[in-house]
């Protein structure tokens, strides 16, 4: 074989060793439901879920007590709804959030939210106005 074949081969070996690491590392979109089954069999993987505020039941912060716990309830996109704790401060404006995407795992009887991502409303549609 030539060196230039060689130099092919090892060049797509190190590509298709990118493209898997990277698709090891992803993370998928799935429900409350899906998230405490995959519990069991993914213990150490995180997962998304998308859904709204449950404005209904109530918020827990109380950062006099702990500034790093912040317990909410949510429905995910299938109207499911879960108990969410976030072991960080609450996030700014959560109550005027249209959607969040708690990233976590399920443990036990609640979701363990490490990061929390919200699109706030309103913050979008007073751009729209202005222009």
């Amino acid at each position: 074989m030539k060196t230039v074949h060689i130099a092919i081969i090892a060049l797509l070996g190190v590509g298709i060793a990118v493209v898997v690491s990277l698709y090891g590392g992803t993370s998928q979109y799935i429900t409350f439901d899906v998230a405490k089954q995959y519990a069991k069999e993914y213990p150490n993987k995180e997962f998304h879920v998308v859904g709204s505020l449950n404005k209904e039941k109530p918020m827990v912060y109380n950062p006099m007590k702990d500034a790093n716990r912040f317990e909410f309830y949510m429905n995910d996109t299938l109207g499911n709804l879960s108990k969410v704790i976030y072991y960080n401060s609450k996030p700014q404006d959560i109550e005027k959030t249209e959607r969040i995407v708690c990233i976590g795992k399920h443990n036990g009887e609640y979701f363990e939210a490490s990061q929390i991502l919200s699109k706030c409303p309103s913050k979008y549609n007073e751009e729209i106005e202005g222009n």
